[in-house]
């Protein structure tokens, strides 16, 4: 116990010299006497007061647990990321606008702390390099994983290989049960050094980082591609997508695969933030795809409602996005529109359907163009045989 207090008191003195903070410009939260004794392993602080501290000096908890050696570190992630920032010729001050500043840049980049995968994510969006370059870089020839299986899923929900859907459903589900496992393991293991048990909470709530998460929303968008979500759990997905605050590949792919089933409130509200900073996405094919998948998806369902004029709405909202997109998305694009139209009892929509099915086969688009057919004849066969 008093090895692992005496390690904590390093680590903050680390943290609180690399920042500059002298005891002196900390008095106003703790006194210099309380300070050193904590930096000397003799006396402990509180979760507030400590917490308190670090916030002040630009600091999480979860940069300290990774400087305390509680938290695993995998130092590839900073080593690539000062590679990409070295070569791009950004300052060490640049990322301040997301939460890091340069002494916790150095200690991600050094390898002695792991930041966030989302403010991963928020410094490569302010690079302006995608997601999906920097899991290349991080995995060599792989795709991140994640991506793989949202671009696998894509596919599936096209050609409706319902039996694939649920193979990845349960993998992912077996993944997020052991990343709980981890985090109840930890829970009953760590010493909290008489820290009460916010501390401890908050910490283990902190574990459940990307790995929980990542897997727990792959395992109902999988689920998604082959039956109906029920309410808590259309909800769980909501919650993650409300927490996103840059849309990248794979967080754009989740909603793009949900849209089909997610309220048409939830849809509008994320595009219309899309739209806030539509310079981020515009330039990158793979981010317009999912934006316009998104709303085409939404408002095929809401059509089929006869919610016409909200999904009028969500395809109006994406129009500067459809432009030279893939054959495949585009032409749903155009799909979802015609669709649209004879909704509204226009008859040109149903000819116009036709022509995109046409298109897709002309162009040798099977996938696309099945899947346009079946939709058509579900969705515009039945109905008048009926």
């Amino acid at each position: 116990m008093k090895q692992k207090s005496q390690n904590y008191g390093s680590c903050f003195k680390e943290l609180r010299q690399l920042a500059a903070f002298k005891y002196k410009d900390l008095e106003a939260i703790m006194s210099k006497t309380g300070i050193v004794k904590f930096e000397n392993g003799t006396s402990n602080i509180s979760f507030e007061k400590l917490a308190e501290l670090l916030k002040f000096m630009g600091y999480t908890l979860s940069d300290f647990m990774y400087l305390s050696g509680e938290s695993r570190v995998d130092e590839v992630y900073g080593e690539k990321f000062h590679i990409i920032r070295y070569q791009q010729g950004y300052r060490d001050d640049f990322f301040i606008p997301v939460g890091v500043n340069p002494v916790r840049l150095k200690l991600f980049e050094s390898g002695k702390i792991l930041l966030p995968y989302d403010v991963i994510d928020a410094m490569l969006g302010l690079m302006h390099i995608p997601e999906q370059d920097f899991s290349y870089i991080i995995n060599g020839s792989k795709d991140d994983y994640f991506v793989h299986y949202i671009n696998w899923l894509d596919r599936i929900q096209l050609r409706e290989e319902f039996a694939e859907a649920e193979m990845i459903q349960n993998e992912a589900h077996k993944y997020a049960n052991n990343q709980e496992l981890k985090v109840k393991i930890l829970e009953e293991n760590f010493e909290t050094l008489n820290y009460n048990n916010e501390w401890l909470e908050l910490h283990s709530q902190e574990r459940l980082t990307r790995q929980y998460t990542d897997y727990r929303v792959l395992e109902l968008t999988a689920k998604a591609c082959h039956q109906i979500l029920n309410e808590e759990e259309v909800t769980e997905i909501g919650d993650f997508l409300f927490g996103i605050e840059l849309w990248l590949e794979y967080s754009l792919g989740i909603l793009a695969l949900n849209a089909w089933q997610l309220p048409y409130s939830l849809v509008y509200a994320i595009i219309s933030d899309i739209n806030l900073h539509e310079k981020e996405y515009k330039g990158k094919l793979i981010y317009r795809r999912r934006i316009v998948q998104t709303a085409g998806r939404c408002a095929m369902t809401l059509i089929s409602r006869g919610e016409t004029q909200k999904a009028s709405d969500l395809l109006s909202m994406v129009h500067h996005y459809a432009g030279a997109l893939d054959t495949h998305v585009q032409g749903l694009y155009r799909f979802a529109w015609a669709y649209l139209d004879y909704r509204n009892g226009k008859i040109e929509g149903q000819k116009e359907m036709l022509r995109v099915i046409a298109l897709f086969d002309f162009l040798e688009v099977p996938i696309s163009r099945d899947f346009a057919q079946k939709y058509y004849n579900r969705h515009v066969l039945n109905l008048e045989e009926s």
